[in-house]
């Protein structure tokens, strides 16, 4: 099934009652939300409100934990992402995903980035896309010896932004960052959300975030999960400074039971 260009009425991502349980407990309940083209949405809530598996849910990830299963409807530009005819390699590049906890390979930093790009059937300048993905991550600041360095002996950070340039590299339409500065000291938190920033402007990036106060530094929009539901969501500084619903200001404020 052809994925197009999304019309400018479509949102690039959007869910309908979805519902996703893992060996029978609901961890998603009814979640309805829409996604607009070229913003940045946070998804913020208590730790076990399904926050990641809404993310994986926009490219079909859980479908690679067993047990795992999906109710209700996923469309990515119009189209409905678990349709049995889409190809779901390209549902994940297109909609790329980089994970709290660096999933990177025993091998180069050049071989790393460049994985995606192959196993895509890429026969063009490799190097010439593997350093545009690490000079957006800001790790082509050291040159090309960079490329040969192996990738588990950066720095935490590094490896964060790396994982970044990674998904990068395949041009995906919208990013999903889940955690994406978990257990990152200061100065590597900020390296992460400056990437983020510069980056609103080439793709919608949703990332989840423990984080409430960094949902309100880089989101446009941000949705509040509790217990698998969708309490709130709406423009990130309406939703922090006026709160519709109690649940949404008790968790801002540090009062949630």
């Amino acid at each position: 099934m052809v994925m197009s260009a999304p019309g400018p009425a479509l949102p690039v991502l959007s869910t309908e009652r979805l519902t996703v349980r893992f060996d029978g407990r609901a961890v998603l309940k009814d979640v309805s939300i829409e996604i607009p083209l070229g913003r940045v949405v946070s998804i913020i809530g208590p730790a076990g409100s399904g926050k990641t598996t809404l993310l994986r849910s926009f490219n079909r990830m859980n479908e690679l934990i067993p047990g795992a299963k999906t109710a209700g409807t996923v469309h990515f530009q119009g189209v409905d992402l678990y349709d049995a005819d889409i190809d779901q390699a390209e549902v994940r590049r297109r909609i790329g995903m980089v994970f709290q906890k660096a999933t990177l390979f025993p091998k180069s930093v050049f071989d790393n980035v460049a994985f995606g790009l192959r196993a895509k059937g890429v026969e063009g300048d490799l190097h010439g896309l593997v350093e545009e993905a690490l000079t957006v991550v800001g790790l082509w600041s050291g040159g090309a010896e960079v490329l040969d360095a192996r990738a588990l002996d950066l720095t935490a950070g590094e490896q964060r932004r790396l994982s970044i340039a990674r998904a990068l590299a395949l041009k995906p339409d919208c990013l999903l960052l889940d955690e994406p500065t978990a257990a990152l000291d200061p100065a590597a938190s900020a390296k992460v959300e400056s990437i983020i920033h510069a980056l609103r402007h080439e793709c919608t990036i949703v990332l989840a975030t423990s984080d409430h106060t960094q949902a309100g530094r880089l989101s446009d929009l941000t949705a509040y999960l509790d217990s698998g539901r969708l309490m709130e969501y709406g423009a990130t500084q309406e939703l922090f400074t006026n709160p519709r619903n109690e649940r949404t200001e008790s968790y801002l404020t540090g009062r949630l039971p």
